[in-house]
């Protein structure tokens, strides 16, 4: 039995483990330094930053110029115009040729001499634009003029082409009173169809100063009694500025009337084209004539 007096000796740390893990680790590190010093690494190279291509300047001898947004184009000649409107017009005219309602009347030579000889029954055939009311007979004859110059045939042939046409009636009523203005100056057009400024003078006359004219009108509708009344002040007012109005005609009721009516007619394409025109007119003779 041991004796419970006698102390045990306490048992001495071993420090061979930490000195063998201290040895290895010197040689792993010495072994790494060696590995480097003998293999040298090349220093990591950072790529420059790429540089902008210097601007290229344009040879101002190569490079064309934009188009300036506020040019306009060239107007047209005379010789130009002429062959435009006249030619508009004869397209008209092969357009009707073409049409039902006019294969089936007698017209050996075309619409357009058909036509043509209409307008010159009518211009040789002026209505009496003074002295209306000084008898029955040139009332009654101003009331049924274009029947008594034209017959009842040619009348209807009229009605139908601005029944079948109408779609088209500003823009054909508007190439017509162009060609008037212009046809003296076109004496090589093939349409040979004129609009003396002297002729349709006495017309636009009777349209807006005689019963009969203005009586004429009323039976139409309101569109071709519009276009028909605008159209004569726009004759007047030429004849004013020729010095030709010998019936001494106030210009300023037709264009009164049209100012009321127009603002009003919304199947009208060209209204405000129209209305810009009587605005203008109204002022011009406001400054001649005054209020």
């Amino acid at each position: 039995m041991a004796d419970p007096k006698k102390r045990v000796a306490p048992r001495q740390r071993s420090w061979l483990p930490i000195i063998l893990v201290l040895l290895a680790l010197a040689i792993g590190l010495g072994f790494v330094l060696w590995y480097y010093a003998m293999d040298p690494r090349e220093p990591a190279v950072v790529p420059e930053p790429p540089t902008r291509p210097a601007p290229v300047t344009p040879d101002p001898e190569t490079v064309e110029p934009l188009p300036d947004p506020t040019d306009e184009p060239a107007p047209a000649t005379i010789e130009e115009e002429c062959d435009i409107i006249s030619g508009r017009i004869m397209d008209f005219f092969s357009r009707l040729d073409r049409r039902d309602y006019i294969q089936q009347r007698e017209m050996p030579e075309g619409s357009r001499a058909y036509f043509k000889q209409m307008l010159a029954r009518l211009l040789d055939n002026p209505p009496a634009v003074t002295g209306e009311t000084d008898g029955i007979e040139v009332l009654l004859g101003n009331t049924a003029h274009f029947y008594r110059v034209l017959g009842m045939n040619d009348l209807w042939l009229l009605k139908d082409v601005m029944n079948q046409e109408k779609g088209d009636l500003e823009e054909l009523m508007a190439l017509f009173y162009h060609w008037s203005q212009i046809a003296p100056e076109c004496p090589e057009s093939d349409l040979n169809f004129h609009l003396p400024l002297a002729d349709i003078y006495e017309y636009s006359s009777f349209f807006l100063n005689t019963l009969g004219g203005r009586s004429y009108l009323f039976r139409r509708d309101a569109k071709v009694r519009s276009l028909v009344t605008y159209y004569s002040v726009l004759v007047l007012d030429r004849a004013n500025e020729a010095g030709i109005n010998r019936h001494g005609l106030d210009i300023r009721y037709g264009i009164n009337t049209l100012l009321a009516e127009m603002p009003g007619m919304d199947n009208l394409q060209q209204r405000e084209e129209y209305l810009a025109t009587l605005t203008e007119l109204e002022s011009k003779y406001q400054q001649l004539y005054g209020d």
